[in-house]
């Protein structure tokens, strides 16, 4: 894994280089002329006029000060993220490829699809006497320690957890082990059971199952070093009426009385950490004798086996064990994306996006009046009286062509790019540790990439609409082939590449806003579930978490990105070269205008903002819904299957 994440790397780097030099064509010749040439704008006073100075001195200085300017910093932000797509068809690793679990020698390991996976009988929950708690808990310890393919897939995961605090680290390996243990012993119920769940009533053919069980465990593990020893106390553990005897009595005397390698068997009393530390297994001074009375095997000295039903977090339910925790839920995780599902999350993002913002279509459309033309409306209400009344309703939907192919090609990009970066960057390019303790750095630099690729479909489109807002007298008969032809028409030297005048803009705007939305969401969701778990049951329910979640998304998003937003309309206004820097314009704006002014107009776009990211949100998870590709539709859940022939 580690040789593959340098591949990787070095792969994205030298990709990387290519495209950035093709990013950099995008530029105006102005930043490519030599320093001298350069112009820098300085204020001399906090209310005089700018004044230009060319001296060479001053802009070897300035050079120095500014080397990575506004533009090129995000050009080198676009071309990183177009080159993190390209070794991922070469490096991705293979959907097929074994996992540590799924070698587990027990029985047949699988990781299938939740959504049909072999569901539990209702007739008898898993919790019943025929599969005692403790004993699913207790032979998962057992699998943890002699089992290759499980101890394996343990270690991983304590090392994954390794960054995070003690407390969090050991409830997330508590979650892992209680799941882990539901999926064995949904398992043994299956294969203890029998077809249609025949032996449940029957001792005779539960003891049967349970003797060719134990058959089974001793041919596979007996042979390590303190198994016998651990696979007698297991089966002692069961009810009287259950325990295969007459195979234990043939067990070997002086193998059950010889202890194993664990660092759990090595101690003479439990571990103060037995219950955190799941690979550990029951200590030296506990055997396993024959009671002539009851004609059973117990352990001695005596165990208080105890068994609490608990909540484990989220309203599921799990029962508490003196070996650990056992969930009412299998051991799940999230199925490996392919291009299917993520052009499904595309045409759901995209479709979302279309209707959310063509139902607001007359808004932005005085909007865009209000901002083009300040002071030519009292607001926006009067605003759009008085360009229904002057102009006819039809000017209410200006520009709709370009709003509804711009977060179309929004939609379609932004989503499925934050799935993917999200994976990408937690799976392929960082080490599971890193990953799991920087999970929300993670998502926001996924959300920043993925606002990076949708910038660069929506600026041109962007440039369109507003001129057909501005202008409908110019561009209004058109229309956005034509607007787009006009625009990139107008400048000799540019050429089409004028219509990313706006780039740098708007890319910053949409990163600072698209990397707050998608992880303020992911967490408001959670939060949300954590103390309504029932939400999740109905999928209305859930669906009206997504409306309330995407609400604080977009209101937490307009108010972080608020400051930039300001300075950035500033910087636009003063300098209609482009050339004022983003730091150097928010210091004459807080000089000017003082540090309330980097939060004007923050009310109303919190509102907007609000409602708009609350219905993209709903949307969404509505048409994942319908395709097919929300819940259990990504999960797979652990199964595992005894041979009935054991």
């Amino acid at each position: 894994m580690t040789m593959k994440r340098y591949v990787i790397v070095a792969t994205a780097a030298t990709s990387y280089v290519q495209l950035k030099n093709v990013a950099y064509s995008f530029s105006p010749p102005r930043l490519q002329l030599h320093r001298s040439q350069r112009r820098k704008i300085v204020p001399r006073n906090r209310n005089g006029p700018l004044a230009l100075k060319r001296s060479f001195d001053e802009e070897s200085k300035h050079d120095i000060q500014t080397a990575m300017t506004r533009r090129s910093v995000l050009v080198t932000s676009a071309a990183a993220s177009l080159a993190l797509l390209l070794p991922l068809t070469q490096l991705s690793p293979s959907a097929s490829a074994a996992e540590p679990l799924e070698e587990l020698s027990l029985g047949s390991a699988t990781w299938n699809d939740a959504a049909v996976a072999s569901a539990p009988s209702s007739s008898v929950p898993l919790s019943a006497r025929i599969v005692p708690p403790s004993f699913a808990t207790y032979l998962a310890r057992f699998l943890l320690h002699y089992d290759e393919g499980a101890s394996t897939w343990w270690s991983d995961q304590s090392e994954a957890f390794s960054l995070l605090s003690s407390f969090e680290a050991k409830k997330r390996e508590g979650n892992y082990f209680g799941s882990y243990a539901s999926s064995i012993q949904r398992g043994l119920y299956s294969y203890i059971s029998g077809d249609d769940e025949n032996n449940i009533r029957s001792y005779a053919k539960v003891r049967s199952q349970y003797s060719k069980l134990l058959t089974s465990v001793t041919d596979k593990y007996g042979s390590k070093q303190g198994a016998i020893r651990d696979i007698s106390l297991l089966f002692a553990i069961l009810p009287q009426v259950y325990q295969p005897t007459e195979l234990l009595l043939q067990l070997d005397k002086q193998m059950i009385a010889t202890t194993g390698t664990n660092k759990g068997t090595n101690a003479q009393n439990f571990p103060p950490n037995f219950q955190e530390d799941f690979a550990l297994l029951l200590p030296n001074k506990y055997q396993v004798a024959y009671n002539d009375s009851t004609k059973s095997f117990v352990i001695t000295p005596t165990i208080n086996l105890f068994e609490i039903g608990i909540n484990e977090g989220a309203g599921t339910p799990a029962v508490s064990t003196t070996f650990g925790p056992l969930s009412s839920k299998p051991l799940s995780r999230e199925r490996r994306f392919t291009l299917d599902i993520y052009a499904l999350l595309g045409v759901s993002g995209g479709t979302g996006c279309v209707l959310t913002h063509t139902l607001v279509i007359p808004l932005d459309v005085v909007k865009t009046r209000l901002q083009t033309n300040p002071g030519q409306y009292k607001g926006i209400f009067d605003g759009a009286a008085t360009i229904s009344r002057e102009e006819g309703l039809g000017a209410l939907l200006l520009g709709t062509q370009a709003t509804v192919v711009g977060y179309l090609w929004y939609g379609i990009s932004v989503y499925p790019s934050y799935a993917f970066f999200k994976r990408f960057l937690g799976e392929q390019l960082l080490s599971p540790a890193f990953a799991v303790a920087h999970a929300n750095d993670v998502a926001l630099v996924a959300g920043a990439m993925a606002s990076v690729i949708a910038s660069l479909g929506l600026t041109p489109i962007e440039a369109c609409r507003i001129r057909a807002v501005a202008q409908p007298e110019i561009y209004r008969e058109m229309g956005l082939l034509g607007t787009l032809n006009v625009i990139g028409s107008e400048d000799a030297n540019l050429g089409w590449k004028n219509l990313y005048a706006g780039l740098p803009s708007l890319m910053t705007r949409q990163v600072i806003f698209g990397s707050v939305k998608f992880l303020a969401f992911e967490r408001a969701s959670d939060a949300i579930f954590a103390i309504w778990p029932e939400l999740r049951a109905a999928t209305y329910t859930a669906l009206g978490v997504s409306l309330v979640a995407g609400g604080l998304s977009g209101t937490l998003s307009s108010v972080v990105s608020q400051p930039a937003d300001s300075v950035l309309t500033y910087v636009a206004k003063q300098s209609a070269g482009g050339n004022l820097g983003i730091l150097e314009g928010a210091k004459m704006m807080v000089e000017e205008e003082g540090v309330g002014s980097l939060f004007r107009g923050l009310g109303s776009r919190s509102i907007w903002a609000g409602c708009i990211i609350a219905g993209q949100f709903l949307l969404y998870d509505v048409f994942r819904a319908l395709f097919g590709i929300s819940g259990d539709d990504l999960n797979q859940v652990f199964e595992v299957v005894l041979p009935k022939n054991m």
